[in-house]
């Protein structure tokens, strides 16, 4: 009986092709299928991306973006005493969100991994009060996405800005009152990670910046011109605003990272008959803007084609403004939570069982050496 061997490069192109369930399940057929499954190298073949937000206090709503025709499907909270949720960010695939319980106060802060169902529960901050004047981001100071990861919470009503550091598994506090946070009602509360930074809308012409690296607070001019900035967001990396120069008319302007300078690299009108506003809910880095229609509905602009989708996703009516900002987009990835979720006693726990294995390995050599074996 002839034996029939693929070799890896047909093997890989045919697991690439198939839906998320069926790669979630063949991780298990051996280790070195859970290596090669779990390799950047295989999840960039597919490289599909998806929008999370959640539109209800039940279930969070998916929309696949690389689906021309953007299927919509829907799941349920990865903890299950919670009553909503707020979207903070994402990186690799893996969504930052902070869960809420039936008072509206701070549930717990959830790295969640929307291709594979895995989350994890990270350390409660000092500070659980969640109000109209709370912010949050989520970025790193390095190089990678992996490394100086950072949780930001502004609590205005103590005038304190607090940080999750991800190596250390802890919390820290700084003051505020420089830029008098507690002035400030962050009403789209979710900030926009750029280059190192985080950044929410002040005012009118003024966004406030947060390094993620060195912790420190600064300002920065918006492009000036119109009265209403409808968002920001980023395009190819680089940080963009949104302005609604009347109600159904944009214009996108990139900021150079150089001399924080701005320019309109792309205006557009929504086909409108009636002079009722559209509302911004996000601008993602490959050019989708997601908006809501004066109809509640739910649709994705593409700058690439300059055309817009209508989904088949409505809102609540009248509470278009509660969810800006709250939803991010999304890599299909096969990392875990828990691989990212590390402390200085995990460190030395994995340390300590890395020397195990090692001195286990060495007593096999030696008793290979001594033919006892």
């Amino acid at each position: 009986m002839a034996v029939t061997f693929l070799p890896d490069e047909i093997i890989i192109n045919i697991l690439a092709r198939l839906p998320a369930n069926s790669l979630v399940r063949f991780r298990c057929v051996s280790k070195y299928w859970h290596c090669m499954l779990m390799e950047p190298y295989f999840m960039n073949l597919r490289s599909r991306k998806g929008i999370i937000l959640p539109i209800n206090k039940e279930y969070l709503h998916f929309i696949d973006v690389d689906n021309n025709n953007y299927t919509t499907f829907k799941r349920r909270y990865p903890l299950e005493y919670s009553t909503g949720a707020r979207v903070i960010g994402s990186f690799n695939g893996l969504v930052l969100m902070v869960t809420l319980n039936e008072y509206f106060t701070l549930n717990a802060f959830v790295l969640y991994n929307p291709f594979t169902g895995e989350f994890k529960k990270l350390l409660d901050p000092p500070t659980q009060i969640i109000s109209c004047k709370s912010g949050f981001g989520f970025g790193y100071g390095g190089t990678t996405p992996t490394e100086d990861l950072k949780i930001v919470k502004f609590t205005s009503c103590r005038d304190i800005c607090e940080v999750y550091d991800f190596k250390t598994n802890s919390w820290s506090s700084q003051s505020s009152k420089k830029y008098d946070i507690n002035c400030i009602t962050f009403a789209y509360p979710v900030g926009t990670f750029s280059n190192g930074n985080l950044y929410w809308i002040r005012s009118e012409h003024v966004l406030l910046a947060f390094g993620v690296k060195d912790m420190v607070l600064s300002e920065i001019v918006l492009p000036r011109g119109s009265n209403f900035i409808g968002d920001i967001g980023t395009i190819n990396g680089c940080l963009c605003a949104l302005k609604m120069t009347t109600s159904s008319k944009f214009e996108l302007w990139v900021m150079n990272d150089v001399d924080s300078t701005w320019a309109n690299t792309h205006s557009f009108t929504l086909d409108l008959k009636w002079d009722i506003f559209y509302h911004t809910l996000n601008i993602f880095d490959d050019g989708k803007i997601l908006m809501v229609n004066p109809f509640s509905q739910l649709i994705i602009y593409d700058v690439s084609k300059s055309s817009y989708e209508t989904l088949n996703i409505s809102f609540p009516k009248h509470f278009h403004r509660f969810f800006k900002k709250n939803c991010v987009q999304f890599v299909e990835t096969l990392v875990s939570p828990l691989d990212v979720c590390f402390s200085r006693w995990g460190g030395r726990e994995k340390k300590s069982k890395q020397d195990k294995m090692k001195n286990l390995l060495m007593q096999c050599f030696n008793l290979i050496d001594y033919n006892v074996i």
